[in-house]
């Protein structure tokens, strides 16, 4: 029956009802995919296998890792690709590939625009049959506006498999130029506005500056100054175009700036895993209490696996950066909850952490985090914590999961509710940068370096340093 045939005189009204439902579904659908059309990427876009996953070892392919595989049977896992809203397609070939027995399972996993999980698309191939076929699988699903698409890969437990390398490529996925659009629509519109009502004199129309920093976001300007170099030296990194090593920086140098980075301060780090900062404020002749999450809970395991948790004194020790007995003398590690501070962790100078409390499982976790972190301080004492900022939406964003992004409204609500506490708020610059570097959009898999701006599933995302004073 087609869509403009007549019902048939026997049939009822609801009889005819889910076909034209199913009509108008797959119009919806036609129209989606044209309307994306001009969004997506026309070319095939190459995809790291084990970027998901980094450094793990696969079942299938030796080049992935030696690292203990995060599920049974991983062969491959890339990064979530946004889609336009079309048709999204992956075609993985196995280079090489060796099988008697056993299957692939290839899944697209997918989330939804708040990041939440959706339901996979699942595919099971034989690997023996696969040998036959040129080593080449194919696995397609109709994108969803807003989503991001991943492809996974396991074998069965009695696969006999091996490849030589895995590539993967994907069509469908949104091209890059929306991302820019996106930015760039945000640097004319809420990125610019200046503030008002309570926040009038607070959000300020000012450059980014390491010599004199605010509550600012990493860019380009403030890693070509003197004194990034400067700091880079005092933590042992060569400077890099990168926005983690600048949140190192931003926070060294705002501690130093506003005065508590001195011999005798006291310092409380939160989620410092293995960073620098505990052993280059020990050889200031801070005395610091450095915290992470107890290794035994199961929000550390992803950091524990990739080598990013802190778990003890020596495993937080930088020997280059501070002399073994200083370092010892002055540094102390705790086991530490950031959604439940310990009511014993106060009277400190300066509190701090790098890109942790957008780990919280919410934002507004992280938001009550940073006003937990004030209680910590004495009277005048410095709180300094860095995290993501969304650079392409100041509505939708990832608000809720294990990893969340900060828009700028979110930074003046919490000003807001710290300025009626009576804390002095650094003031904010929304200033994103001039240069060229400034507008590059790092993609998946990402790269060491320019990486100021990168994209995190559909939108843009930088690294945003605020800065409070506890008050007297």
């Amino acid at each position: 029956m087609t869509i403009n045939a007549p019902i048939p005189a026997a049939s009822s009204p609801q009889d005819g009802t889910p076909l034209l439902r199913k009509w108008g579904a797959l119009w919806r659908h036609v129209w989606r995919d044209l309307r994306a059309f001009p969004y997506r990427s026309r070319a095939p876009l190459a995809l790291n296998p084990f970027s998901f996953w980094p450094g793990h070892a696969s079942a299938l392919a030796d080049t992935a890792g030696h690292m203990p595989p995060i599920v049974p049977g991983y062969a491959f896992h890339t990064d979530y690709i946004p889609s336009a809203g079309g048709r999204i397609r992956f075609k993985i070939r196995l280079n090489g590939l060796r099988a008697n027995k056993g299957d692939l399972v290839v899944a697209i996993n997918r989330l939804n625009g708040q990041g939440g999980i959706a339901d996979p698309k699942i595919k099971t191939i034989s690997l023996a049959s696969l040998v036959e076929r040129n080593s080449e699988v194919s696995i397609s699903m109709r994108g969803g506006l807003g989503f991001s698409y991943a492809v996974m890969g396991t074998v069965s437990d009695d696969a006999d498999a091996s490849a030589d390398g895995i590539e993967i490529n994907v069509t469908g996925a949104e091209s890059s130029d929306a991302l820019h659009r996106r930015f760039e629509t945000a640097r004319r519109e809420f990125l610019s506005e200046p503030g008002s009502g309570a926040l009038a004199a607070v959000i300020v129309e000012r450059r980014a500056t390491l010599a004199e920093p605010i509550s600012q976001m990493c860019t380009a300007h403030q890693i070509d100054e003197p004194l990034y170099a400067e700091w880079c030296a005092r933590i042992g990194q060569a400077p890099s175009r990168h926005r983690k090593q600048w949140e190192f920086v931003f926070i060294c140098r705002t501690l130093e700036h506003y005065g508590v980075l001195r011999s005798g301060s006291r310092g409380l780090g939160f989620g410092v895993g293995i960073e620098p900062l505990s052993s280059a404020f020990a050889a200031t002749g801070c005395h610091i209490v450095a915290t992470d999450l107890a290794a035994d809970d199961d929000r550390a395991q992803a950091w524990n696996k990739t080598d990013q948790l802190g778990a003890n004194l020596r495993q937080i020790y930088h020997p280059h950066l501070c002399e073994e007995k200083a370092f010892f003398d002055r540094v102390r590690f705790r086991e530490v909850d950031m959604n439940a501070i310990p009511a014993d962790l106060r009277d400190f100078d300066f509190t701090w952490s790098s890109c942790a409390y957008e780990h919280l499982g919410s934002i507004q976790a992280g938001l009550d985090f940073f006003e937990n972190s004030l209680r910590c301080l004495k009277p005048g004492g410095i709180a300094v914590h860095t995290t993501e900022l969304n650079l392409s939406s100041n509505t939708d964003t990832l608000d809720d999961g294990a990893t969340v992004i900060f828009r700028r409204r979110d930074f003046e609500q919490l000003a807001i509710r710290l300025i009626r506490q009576g804390h002095e708020v650094i003031p904010l610059t929304f200033d994103s940068g001039e240069s060229e570097l400034d507008r590059v959009i790092d993609l998946p898999p990402y790269s060491s370096g320019p990486h100021l701006r990168l994209a995190l599933l559909r939108w843009v995302a930088t690294s945003f340093g605020m800065i409070v004073r506890k008050k007297a």
